[in-house]
């Protein structure tokens, strides 16, 4: 299955549970995300549909909570996760357990005082500080996944700088490649054998005069 693409600037942030008890048969668990802002930085959700061929070639969204700057749009900072948790700790592509964003709003009256947040941030969070938070729900109308194994794990990858994105890998691009342009070659050449053949025909002609 798809991993997040680390780079230097980046960690990786795993959320995990193991055996939780539901309350009941549709129980479904959510996660919430507060992130604390500077002033002049925004918050903005992104949504992103790529094809990931690291192990087999599927479409998986990505999804971005980047800070940026209300002065050039320059990304500060990005939380990135797929769209998609696992029931298992050796996951498969059966144990996928879904997770949708719940909207991105502002937190300043909601959030439990933390102080390591305080130690951090000063009293100014709330006021001088922009607090916002955004809930990430697990699992579909069943939850037949997570009722079975009572495990559940979701990652996500937390750093600086524009968020690394997802790209074709080398024997895609060349297998492609050949898939395309193998036709268009055979096209080129029957066109060229065509014209070469017709144009022999017409010269064995003699003129008459």
């Amino acid at each position: 299955l798809p991993s997040l693409l680390h780079t230097a600037n980046s960690s990786k942030v795993e959320f995990v549970l193991a055996g939780v008890a539901p309350r009941g048969n549709g129980s479904r668990f959510a996660l919430e995300v507060a992130t604390v802002e500077e002033p002049g930085v925004a918050q903005r959700l992104r949504s992103v549909r790529s094809i990931d061929d690291e192990y087999t070639p599927a479409v998986f969204e990505t999804l971005s909570l980047v800070a940026e700057s209300r002065n050039d749009s320059s990304v500060l900072s990005f939380l990135q996760w797929k769209a998609t948790a696992y029931g298992s700790q050796t996951p498969r592509r059966e144990d996928s357990i879904q997770c949708r964003p719940r909207g991105l709003q502002a937190a300043n009256w909601t959030l439990p005082a933390s102080s390591l947040v305080r130690a951090y941030f000063g009293e100014g969070v709330g006021s001088t500080y922009t607090v916002s938070a955004i809930n990430i729900s697990f699992g579909g109308e069943d939850g037949k996944v997570y009722q079975e194994k009572r495990y559940l794990r979701w990652s996500a990858l937390l750093g600086f700088g524009q968020s690394p994105e997802d790209s074709f890998s080398p024997l895609v691009i060349s297998i492609t490649a050949v898939a395309l342009g193998t036709p268009l070659a055979m096209l080129l050449l029957g066109g060229c054998v065509v014209l070469c053949a017709q144009r022999r025909r017409y010269s064995d002609y003699e003129p008459i005069n």
